[in-house]
């Protein structure tokens, strides 16, 4: 209940209503540095002016039952305040359910004898997904005081986005959401949405959550992998030109797109996103996935219904690889020596990373919405020999398609050791399977020189069923 309490008292500090004049706390004569401030009722006035447009755009959401309001923040010393206002309870989109509070900068104007003139500055609205909020109590100049960091039940405005931890361990059923099996990946994001709810009220770790009169609640639940942190594909630092630009997933509704912050997704786990639509609504909601760089591209879903409303490439529609792989093994020898070409992983998808040159690395993408770029990821195991090779013995590496064509290589990653790590060649999107060996030659390899490469055993089938 104290958040309820706390919101009546501000609420009864902005109306000045429902108190009788014997427990009205008395009007303070602010001081800064010492000095009194002039005309500081008509800064915070101008102050929440100002703030009344960043929530009119959506910068910030409303985030309590009364009116947003600017408060000096107190010094610690008696009657001295900070040289800014504060101004909430808000939210800031893409930040967790707590309130936030807007910094407002004061500029001074002049000095006359012992009394101080500021001016009020542009709000300092926080980027999305930052909290902001003050130290310390907050002093309004009719001597009414709060504290912003006790916790409250909020009450969640138009353009409120919360994106709350979760640990996944609660089935839907225990948490009112329904069932949801929405899919949207690239090759640096993925993400599933698994639950939806509608609710009237929302339980969090920072207090209890209502939306607003002319809004309504969504929550919804989703698994979220960045493969430009878990995908070793990508741990790389010499890009030609720009590293891969991370893709950004985002909420849409009626009017409005925003963007769910990357720092507040986890590397690999599950988040709840809560957020406001208008009520009465019209038009659908959407998950965004947003795939940046040169190859830029946009894929779209409508929630809960799942609905695609774009039209991706064939080989995003479908897994990027399988759950378990069982390492299959071609013998082979590399000179004097007996090794082993161990397959370690497939990766599908419309682009993966490649080495260029003895250096720097590009992204490779697909040469037409039809086709898919496979990842044949390798190990060299047995009698190794000294020799870093894999620029060598790349090109002696081949998949083979159903229909007995070669696929074109588009790339490989090497560094060290007889055989690269991973090959990339070009295939058909929906291809099923494919076959997988070395095929005999000729190399000239560092400290060796030439050496014969040959297969000892037959190549490889991979099911590509996944």
């Amino acid at each position: 209940m104290r958040g309820a309490v706390l919101g009546l008292v501000v609420l009864l500090a902005v109306t000045g209503c429902g108190t009788s004049a014997k427990t009205q706390p008395a009007a303070v004569q602010l001081r800064v540095d010492g000095m009194k401030l002039a005309d500081a009722s008509d800064l915070q006035a101008q102050a929440e002016a100002q703030l009344a447009y960043t929530l009119e755009y959506g910068y910030v959401a409303r985030a309590g039952a009364a009116a947003v309001s600017c408060w000096f923040a107190k010094t610690g010393v008696e009657a001295e305040v900070d040289k800014r206002l504060w101004c909430g309870p808000v939210q800031v989109p893409g930040t967790g359910a707590g309130t936030d509070w807007v910094p407002v900068p004061l500029k001074e104007v002049t000095k006359t004898g012992d009394e101080v003139r500021y001016e009020v500055q542009s709000p300092q609205v926080p980027e999305k997904g930052k909290r902001s909020t003050p130290t310390g109590k907050l002093v309004r100049t009719d001597g009414k005081e709060i504290d912003p960091s006790s916790q409250q039940d909020l009450t969640a405005g138009r353009d409120f986005l919360a994106v709350l931890p979760d640990d996944g361990k609660r089935p839907n059923a225990d948490l009112g959401l329904g069932n949801v099996d929405i899919k949207l990946r690239d090759d640096l994001l993925t993400t599933a949405v698994t639950g939806w709810a509608n609710p009237d009220i929302w339980y969090t770790a920072e207090g209890t959550l209502r939306a607003e009169q002319g809004s309504r609640l969504r929550v919804v639940r989703m698994k979220v992998e960045k493969l430009w942190e878990t995908d070793s594909g990508f741990h790389r630092t010499n890009w030609q030109g720009f590293a891969p630009q991370p893709s950004e997933l985002a909420l849409e509704v009626p009017g409005k797109r925003q963007l769910l912050p990357a720092d507040r997704l986890p590397a690999n786990g599950s988040v709840f996103v809560v957020y406001t639509v208008p009520d009465p609504q019209e038009g659908a909601e959407s998950l965004i996935l947003g795939s940046l760089g040169a190859k830029s591209l946009e894929q779209k879903v409508e929630i809960p219904s799942g609905k695609r409303t774009d039209n991706p490439p064939r080989v995003l529609q479908r897994s990027a690889g399988p759950n378990q792989f069982a390492e299959p093994t071609q013998k082979i020898r590399f000179g004097g020596n007996a090794i082993g070409m161990k397959i370690t992983g497939l990766r599908i998808g419309r682009q993966r990373p490649v080495k260029l040159g003895e250096s720097q690395y590009d992204l490779a993408t697909i040469s037409a919405p039809d086709k898919a770029l496979l990842e044949v990821r390798i190990e060299a195991t047995g009698d190794l020999p000294d020799t870093a090779a894999g620029s060598a013995t790349k090109d002696l590496i081949t998949v083979t398609l159903p229909d007995g064509s070669t696929a074109p290589q588009v790339g490989a990653r090497y560094d060290g050791g007889p055989l690269p790590f991973a090959i990339v060649v070009e295939v058909p999107a929906d291809t099923r399977s494919v076959s997988v060996g070395l095929n005999e030659g000729t190399v000239d390899v560092p400290r060796l020189g030439k050496q014969l490469v040959s297969p000892v055993d037959s190549r490889i089938t991979l099911a590509l069923e996944f």
